[in-house]
């Protein structure tokens, strides 16, 4: 048997998330049944975390193994013709011997975007939140620094998950704007980069900043809530389709 790393980029608004479940499709469900169509024998994937219902990705990435005839370069355009539309292999690699893209994962970053209109934008509210006027970029960004280090983020977590520990490390965290060009809006992205995330914790660190701006939480009380103090933030995670799992990276 040979290990593939698979990377996958996939609109999540008519997935009920990443997970495979009973009575609802999945991501993953889609993706090992295209494998298992392709290759003749059930494939099974680990992917390098879960992504909830409606979050989108560019850069998921999966590790199964199997026995196959064809090229890991030709593997992503062959997938492609198995896969539904709103999901699409990149590139396939072969990797190492009992590599595993969950546990091997160094690096993963996120982005919330949201974007500003009066009217909603179909083509842009499908993979962002509106808001009507601009936000407070400046406030925004000195908060998103906050987020950057080693913290307990046990007030930015839903429980859901089998995480042994709500510390995490962020490497980066910074809020951005975007000028309007072309098709799309003025825009803000809330970019973040960590060893893993909690079950919501982008989610909710993105409403947590909303709120702040909304002058519905102080910047003291943000600052307490990154580092650990309870209460002094609402756990009100910010609409999946906002979130977008940008890359994962491996050593």
């Amino acid at each position: 048997m040979k290990t593939y790393l698979l990377t996958l980029s996939y609109d999540g608004t008519e997935y009920s998330g990443w997970q495979r479940q009973k009575n609802a499709v999945t991501v993953q469900q889609s993706a090992e049944n295209a494998l298992t169509e392709l290759l003749g024998v059930p494939v099974s994937v680990t992917a390098s975390g879960r992504t909830d219902e409606g979050v989108h990705a560019l850069g998921q990435t999966v590790s199964f193994d199997c026995e196959t005839s064809v090229p890991a370069e030709k593997f992503a355009e062959a997938l492609n013709c198995k896969l539904p539309r709103d999901i699409r292999a990149i590139k396939c690699t072969q990797a190492a011997d009992g590599f595993c893209a969950r546990r091997s994962a160094k690096k993963k970053t996120y982005v919330y975007r949201f974007y500003i209109s009066e009217k909603v934008i179909p083509h842009a509210d499908r993979y962002a939140l509106r808001v009507n006027a601009p936000l407070n970029g400046e406030l925004l960004g000195r908060a998103a620094k906050l987020i950057e280090g080693t913290h307990d983020f046990k007030e930015f977590y839903c429980l859901g998950s089998s995480a042994k520990t709500t510390v995490r490390t962020v490497y980066k965290s910074e809020f951005i704007s975007l000028p309007a060009q072309g098709l799309m809006p003025p825009a803000y992205e809330f970019r973040i980069c960590g060893n893993g995330f909690l079950y919501k914790m982008v989610r909710l660190l993105a409403g947590a900043l909303l709120a702040l701006n909304d002058g519905k939480i102080a910047f003291e009380d943000f600052e307490s809530a990154i580092n650990g103090e309870s209460g002094k933030v609402k756990k009100i995670p910010a609409p999946s389709k906002g979130l977008t799992l940008l890359s994962v990276e491996y050593e």
